[in-house]
């Protein structure tokens, strides 16, 4: 794929996708090596495949020098899922467990003194909808092994 085309329906895997994320947390060109080390990857060959593919999708762009950056102008469609705060991946899916907990307990709170049956059946919708809402945002982060990688994506540079 050609240098600066934007590519919607292109699938990243997760160790392909977690050096996407390092380069857009660090937010400047980066080298193999340095991804190597970050990533704790066993060779530098294996981060070279990495930036490569996604060289190759249009997501990095490759300088003279060999440093790879960020092709502001490609789309990675696993991130739609996403919003990226500096860098930092966070599930839309969290933003809207929380307003809509929020919602019921602010409910709960207002109408604590004439809480009947009623009212607790009423709320039952939200509470349901918070915990899909959270479950979704767990099978979210999953994608991106964030367990492992999490000092990765939220290392200050």
């Amino acid at each position: 794929m050609p240098f600066g085309r934007e590519n919607e329906d292109a699938e990243i895997s997760k160790s392909t996708l977690l050096v996407y994320f390092y380069i857009l947390r660090k937010r400047e060109a980066c080298g193999v090596r340095e991804v190597q080390r970050a990533l704790g990857f066993s060779s530098s060959s294996s981060a070279h495949y990495h930036l490569e593919k996604l060289v190759d999708q249009g997501f990095l762009a490759k300088d003279p020098y060999g440093n790879y950056r960020i092709n502001q102008k490609a789309k990675v469609k696993v991130l739609s899922r996403f919003l990226i705060i500096r860098g930092f991946p966070l599930p839309k899916q969290l933003i809207y467990a929380a307003v809509t907990t929020a919602m019921c307990l602010s409910f709960v709170a207002f109408f604590w003194v004439s809480l009947t049956s009623t009212a607790v059946l009423a709320l039952l919708p939200g509470v349901v909808a918070s915990g899909i809402f959270y479950y979704e945002t767990v099978k979210a982060w999953s994608i991106l092994k964030f367990e492992s990688a999490s000092s990765v994506l939220s290392a200050r540079y």
